[in-house]
């Protein structure tokens, strides 16, 4: 990976729906070769998908949290179903270290959290940190 298509890398990142154009004049590449080596991070799999990047405050997610989970009497396979099927959850990852699995959750009202979080009982043990803000 050359610094030309890192830097390709970044401005999709910052802005998916930029230009061949712009990315060309921002890296010093023709339009038709911004396309040539985006198509090959496509094809090697480096670039996945193009997404967007959602402001969940305005669609009335105020409360964001981190939740751990150590799983009690080998119950991993149930929480991963579990934890797949739920429409808050913003991301999952098993982890190493005191907990078994990490993953940002996002709600309206605590109530739902208090509820969620007794629904998390069942699969193990539960440690939750509230976000306060996004630093990067």
């Amino acid at each position: 990976m050359d610094l030309t298509n890192r830097k390709i890398i970044q401005q999709l990142k910052e802005n998916s729906k930029i230009s061949l154009e712009s990315i060309g004049k921002n890296v010093n590449l023709s339009t038709p070769s911004v396309r040539d080596r985006i198509n090959k991070l496509k094809d090697i799999g480096v670039i996945k998908r193009y997404t967007i990047d959602v402001d969940y405050t305005i669609l009335g997610y105020a409360i964001d949290v981190i939740i751990e989970i150590t799983i009690k009497n080998n119950l991993y396979q149930d929480f991963k179903s579990f934890i797949a099927q739920q429409n808050n959850v913003d991301c999952c990852y098993r982890v190493s270290g005191d907990s078994c699995f990490m993953f940002k959750v996002r709600f309206k009202h605590m109530q739902e959290v208090e509820s969620f979080i007794d629904s998390l009982q069942t699969y193990g043990h539960t440690k939750t940190h509230f976000i306060f803000s996004k630093i990067i």
